[in-house]
């Protein structure tokens, strides 16, 4: 018999993409939004506070300025998909 446990492994780690620290503007509203950040407490907890609300704010900026990646992905396969359709039936002219 198996036995599924759910496990609590704690918050998920805070992360970036690479693509982010290319793209124009990225590093002054990283800064920006930092610094709009109000915290109480101990500096760890400071920290962690700031983290989580910068988490939320990366989460929109990433959505606002990449859109969403898994629908533009679909979206090129197919495209790709229907460009070799149509080099098979020899409708593709060549460049």
């Amino acid at each position: 018999m198996i036995k599924c446990l759910d496990k609590d492994w704690g918050p998920k780690p805070f992360r970036s993409i690479d693509a982010w620290l290319s793209e124009k503007g990225f590093a002054g509203m990283v800064e920006e939004r930092w610094k709009s950040y109000k915290s109480e407490g101990s500096a760890i907890k400071g920290l962690k506070e700031k983290l989580k609300l910068l988490k939320v704010d990366l989460k929109v900026w990433n959505r606002d300025v990449f859109g969403n990646l898994n629908l533009t992905k679909s979206s090129i396969v197919q495209e790709i998909k229907n460009f070799d359709r149509q080099d098979c039936n020899g409708q593709v002219g060549e460049s």
